[in-house]
């Protein structure tokens, strides 16, 4: 049986047994939606849907663990971006920014942090982590937010984001600078409701010069700070051989970036100093496996050392539930 407290006994290195599963990425999918009646887009704007549809991976497969929310918009759309709402496979995305004109300038004048956390999207995520951790303490919550990297790029359009690092970095600089109190707010605020507070770190080398990603850090590191009252992840999807170490120094328990098969050589280089969570890869396993492929996984994640096992990005919308049933229930 998985529980809540081999996790944290994981996570502060004290757990005897193999190491747990957990689902610390977005669990969204399609089959899961058909089960319980709760779909996206709307289980993004209720917070009875989402709780219902976020609830699903302990209910069908035993999970000890929930997460939320589902996307990434809500932040951007607190701060005045268009957000395509998306389908019950597809999640929310920015379509539209009033702050992209095509360059990098001046970052506007924009809401008080204590208004951004009183409305919108991130108010409703604030409230929805206090009703499942009063109402669901038995399970480890995980909520996620994004790094002020992450939120300067919605905000202004990734690709003027990443060509402005190179053209105007100091223009780019000023923009992560501008979202970094918001979102050490935030995070800090679902903390107070959380056990682990997931941040989305845009850093991986196929989007960004690892150089570059080393000016940024000393923000991202701040959210980090701000949690307080709960573990903290941070994660990075893509190539992240050159900043393994950066990532492991920001300041989070727990790092959760993709292996490409070869959980060891992260395990070595940071497994001591911080959390690996991971194991198991989102297209090459979860979706596009059999449940002997995904316990196979699972088992080379432990024998590298990681303690804790799951996918290592989102869970994709069409993965098959007997492969997050084989996750939930590797160890036998």
């Amino acid at each position: 049986m998985n529980t809540k407290q081999e996790i944290v006994d994981a996570i502060n290195r004290e757990n005897k047994g193999a190491a747990p599963p957990a689902l610390f990425t977005q669990t969204g999918t399609t089959e899961m939606m058909s089960v319980c009646g709760s779909s996206w887009p709307e289980a993004n704007y209720s917070e009875d849907a989402m709780i219902k549809l976020a609830l699903q991976p302990s209910e069908l497969f035993g999970f000890a663990t929930v997460r939320i929310p589902f996307d990434m918009t809500a932040e951007a759309e607190r701060l005045g971006c268009e957000v395509f709402e998306g389908d019950n496979s597809r999640q929310p995305s920015v379509s539209n920014s009033p702050c992209k004109t095509g360059e990098i300038g001046d970052p506007p004048d924009l809401m008080p942090v204590d208004e951004f956390l009183s409305g919108g999207r991130p108010a409703m995520y604030i409230r929805t982590a206090e009703r499942i951790a009063k109402e669901h303490p038995d399970l480890f919550l995980t909520s996620c937010t994004i790094g002020p990297v992450e939120l300067a790029g919605l905000m202004v359009g990734f690709e003027e984001f990443i060509m402005g690092s190179f053209m105007n970095p100091d223009g780019v600089m000023n923009w992560v600078k501008k979202m970094t109190p918001y979102q050490c707010a935030y995070a800090e605020a679902l903390s107070e409701a959380s056990d682990n507070v997931f941040i989305i770190t845009e850093g991986a080398e196929d989007v960004m010069d690892p150089d570059t990603f080393g000016t940024f850090t000393p923000y991202e590191g701040q959210v980090f700070t701000s949690i307080k009252n709960s573990f903290s992840t941070a994660h990075v999807c893509g190539i992240t051989e050159n900043i393994l170490e950066k990532l492991a120094g920001l300041g989070s328990t727990i790092l959760s970036v993709e292996s490409h098969g070869d959980p060891q050589s992260v395990f070595d280089r940071v497994g001591d100093k911080v959390v690996l969570a991971g194991g198991i890869g989102a297209i090459s396993t979860l979706l596009q496996g059999t449940p002997d492929d995904i316990r196979d996984a699972a088992w080379k994640a432990v024998d590298a050392g990681y303690p804790v096992i799951m996918s290592e990005c989102g869970v994709p919308p069409q993965t098959p539930n007997v492969n997050l049933e084989a996750l939930a229930k590797y160890r036998g």
